[in-house]
Parts: structure tokens; C-alpha cells; sequence
């Protein structure tokens, strides 16, 4: 049964709603510190492994490209091993097919570890609250770090396995460290959320903005040839342009430099290098002059 809100003199009380359905999820409880929490509802059949089109992608050299598959059947769920490598581990046994019960532990290489339970839509609010908690940035809500540099591996498995296109973008706020150094931080501090909020209204729900550290920031755009990355990141760069920031009565503007790379549909290359040329891109940007795009090939 799941407990709803209710309010008694002024505080909130639980009260159990026997109606309310419960939905079968994986949850990540063990594993690399980015991918602990994630929720993968059962929803569908969930491949699991490393491969750039599971559904549960682990990133571990003890997983198999297609470890295991889990299947939700009417009542209940199945979890079958692929012939992995390693095995699939359930509460300790190594299994070849295991119906899955609320609370089972299954573990998958050496570290990743995931928890079946049943959620219904107030567990999973509270739990999409705690990951949103642990994969963003506090005070942009961009992805964090970590976050980001795992989507952009299992992004550019997908698109080499998949022969699509995939274009990155880093960007670094020109002459931030004046910004903080002459308006103090809490300018800083609204210069990042802004700058943030200015890209988040010009970018697509499946493409991936995270702050890499700073005032470096970067973006994923998935399925985007060289020709409209360019043309996005320009109008983020014409758009951050635009901004006028003020702060207890100080007026700022700001310009952002954008290093722009395409991983072109049937290449083949790692996220190392997709960086790595996103980044010089960056630098040849501040080098003209910064609040310019510049676009590198790879090579």
C-alpha cells in the first residue's frame, strides 16, 4: 500500500492508500558513485550490460555487452542470464533464470548491485528527487561532472554502434574570474544560473548540458550533424550575448567561447578524443578573441 500526504494541525501526516498501484523498478544500490539511485522502470524488457544499447548500462569491465535480460511478466519478474562472462548473482547465487521477489539483491561484474522493488508514484517522486540530488549541479541544475562524462560514453557507443551522428560542445564563460573577482561571488553565483538558464531554453530534451567544473560547461547533442551544431551553438552563443545581469544595482554582461567536435554517422572513435578535440576547438576560440564558436574535425 502507499502512503499519501495529508495535514493535521498545520503538518503533514501519512495515510496509507490501498488503490494505489505499485510498479516493479530496478534501482542501482551498489556500483560507481554516479550510478547509484538510478530507477529503471519495468516497463518494457531491460536488457542489461555494456553495450551502447542496453536499457541497464554498466560500465565495467566485468559486465558482458549483453549480460542479462530482464522480463516483467504478469504478477511477478524474471531476470536470464546471456551467457555472460562473469555470471548473474542473485542474493548471492549465481542463477541462469531467477524470478525476481520485492528486495531481491542482484549483482552484475564485481560492483553493481540492483535492488528489485515495487514503487508507487510517491516513492518514485521522492526517489527522482534524491537522484536529481546526486546527478546535478546544486546551483546551475546542469548535470554534474560525473554524470555527464558517463552519458557521453554510453552516447558515443550508441551513436558508433548505431552509425548516427553525434556532435559535442564545450563552452567557458569569457573572463569569469573578473566577474567573481570585481562583483563579488553571489554575481558569479547569477551569472551561471542565467548563463544555464539561457542555454537549457535553447536546447532539445534528449540532448545533455552538464557543468564540467567552474565556469566550463558542456553539451551533448545527439543525432545533430556538424552543420546544426554549429547553427545551435551560435545561438546559444548570440543568446548569452543578449544578457543583462544585475545584482544590488551593478550591471553585467557576459560572452561565452564554445568549442564545437562532430563524431560523423559510420565513424568510429572513443569519448577521449571526442573531448579532447571539443576542448582544443575551445581554445582556439578564446585564442581569436573569445564570445566565438570555432568547429574542429576529428581527426
Amino acid at each position: 500500500m502507499s502512503e499519501l500526504d495529508d495535514t493535521t494541525a498545520g503538518m503533514p501526516v501519512r495515510r496509507l492508500d490501498p488503490d494505489a498501484r505499485r510498479d516493479p523498478v530496478l534501482l542501482v544500490v551498489g556500483g560507481p558513485r554516479t550510478a547509484i539511485g538510478r530507477a529503471y522502470p519495468l516497463d518494457k524488457e531491460l536488457l542489461v550490460g555494456r553495450a551502447g544499447e542496453a536499457d541497464v548500462w554498466l560500465d565495467e569491465e566485468g559486465v558482458s555487452r549483453k549480460h542479462a535480460r530482464v522480463v516483467r511478466t504478469v504478477d511477478a519478474a524474471q531476470i536470464v542470464d546471456l551467457s555472460s562472462r562473469n555470471g548473474t548473482w542473485v542474493n548471492g547465487a549465481r542463477i541462469t533464470q531467477q524470478v525476481l521477489k520485492e528486495g531481491d539483491l542482484v549483482q552484475i561484474g564485481a560492483s553493481h548491485i540492483l535492488r528489485f522493488v515495487y514503487q508507487d508514484q510517491l516513492d518514485e517522486a521522492a526517489h527522482r528527487t534524491l537522484v536529481d540530488n546526486a546527478i546535478r549541479d546544486s546551483l546551475t541544475g546542469a548535470y554534474n561532472r560525473g554524470y555527464f562524462l558517463d552519458q557521453l560514453r554510453k552516447d558515443v557507443s550508441s551513436a558508433i554502434r548505431h552509425k548516427q551522428h553525434l556532435s559535442l560542445a564545450m563552452m567557458d564563460l569569457d573572463l569569469f574570474k573578473q566577474i567573481n573577482d570585481k562583483n563579488g561571488h553571489a554575481m558569479g553565483d547569477l551569472v551561471l544560473r542565467h548563463f544555464s538558464r539561457a542555454v537549457g531554453t535553447l536546447i532539445r530534451s534528449e540532448d545533455t548540458f552538464g557543468r564540467i567544473g567552474g565556469e566550463e560547461f558542456a553539451l551533448i547533442l545527439r543525432q545533430c550533424p556538424d552543420t546544426e551544431a554549429k547553427r545551435v551553438t551560435e545561438r546559444i552563443r548570440h543568446s548569452v550575448e543578449q544578457l543583462d545581469l544585475m545584482h544590488s544595482d551593478q550591471s553585467v554582461g557576459i560572452t561565452v567561447s564554445i568549442g564545437v567536435t562532430t563524431l560523423t554517422a559510420g565513424m568510429a572513435t572513443g569519448d577521449i578524443q571526442l573531448l579532447e578535440t571539443a576542448d582544443k576547438a575551445l581554445y582556439e576560440a578564446k585564442h581569436q578573441g573569445r564570445n566565438k564558436v570555432v568547429f574542429q574535425s576529428l581527426t
